[in-house]
């Protein structure tokens, strides 16, 4: 078994082009780069900067958080064909709100997020939030 604390960096990378047009060599376009897309991601309701308990078995990945929400679920959606994402809501559908949680989390853009392998099963993943933590399990393929 394996567990650990995840906590990214406070230092995010920002990679950066410039592209200079031929006739405009003073003015210089920068490009963001744009992040991978992974085939298989969660999502979780928390800034990216929060400790989360990450737990690895033979058979499930384990996210343990704080949280004080209700009842919650977890959602696979399929955002294209091969690619997937879980996130959690309430089980009324509404977000799961935190209260630490910064204005930028809730626009979605400095979210936690974690790439799941793919020998995953997201449409398994199971979510309960109780006593004060919410527990996101995402069973592997019995073959892995």
């Amino acid at each position: 078994m394996f567990a650990k604390k995840v906590k990214p960096s406070a230092k995010k990378s920002s990679h950066q082009y410039g592209v200079v047009s031929s006739t405009q060599s003073s003015n210089a376009k920068k490009l963001w780069r744009l992040p991978h897309v992974f085939a298989k991601m969660l999502e979780l309701p928390f800034p990216s900067d929060d400790d989360v308990l990450v737990e690895e078995t033979p058979q499930f990945y384990r996210f343990v958080a704080k949280c004080n929400a209700g009842g919650v679920r977890a959602h696979a959606i399929e955002i294209l064909p091969g690619i997937t994402k879980i996130v959690i809501k309430r089980i009324d559908g509404g977000d799961v709100t935190v209260a630490q949680q910064h204005h930028h989390t809730r626009l979605g853009s400095d979210l936690w997020r974690f790439r799941l392998p793919p020998w995953t099963q997201p449409e398994m993943v199971t979510a309960v939030c109780s006593g004060g933590k919410l527990v996101v399990t995402v069973p592997k393929n019995r073959a892995n």
